[in-house]
């Protein structure tokens, strides 16, 4: 292998474990950050892609949430129970369920969200106009990074 190859392969490689490092950093800091009464990170993240993708079927949900089918059934029973989500028929498939988020369900979301990005932006308050710039060039970059990683991003840039 040729040495620039190689120093490339070794960048990537820290990169990565620097990356992997912060993301549990940050995502454990995001999992302890206070919500709303009742809701908690993996509800905040189902009623996430339901408001955004819904109607969308409860093996389509786990399967974006990378849960089981039984999982995400049970979460989506607590959400219908707790009035944050609907269940209708699915008009392409008579067997089929699709879940909808209620207006209830939209507004606890978006509250929690919020509460979610207040915290995060009154951090990045703290940050140099420098960083700042860099974590905009960043959140481009994990976005592409994200849809190579699903798969569907297989374009060079």
């Amino acid at each position: 292998m040729p040495a620039q190859r190689q120093a490339e392969n070794e960048a990537c490689s820290e990169i990565a474990a620097l990356l992997q490092d912060q993301f549990s950093r940050l995502t454990r800091q995001f999992r302890n950050m206070d919500l709303p009464q009742g809701m908690t990170p993996e509800r905040l993240s189902a009623l996430s892609v339901i408001d955004k993708n819904g109607p969308i079927s409860v093996t389509a949900l786990a399967d974006r949430e990378m849960v089981r089918p039984a999982t995400m059934s049970r979460m989506v029973s607590a959400l219908v129970d707790e009035g944050l989500v609907k269940r209708g028929e699915d008009k392409n498939d008579g067997r089929g369920v699709l879940v909808t988020a209620t207006p209830k369900g939209r507004r606890a979301y978006h509250r929690a969200q919020q509460l979610r990005l207040q915290h995060f932006a009154h951090a990045l308050h703290e940050l140099s106009p420098d960083q700042l710039a860099a974590m905009r060039s960043l959140a481009a970059a994990l976005e592409r990074l994200t849809l190579l990683l699903d798969g569907t991003d297989a374009a060079p840039n």
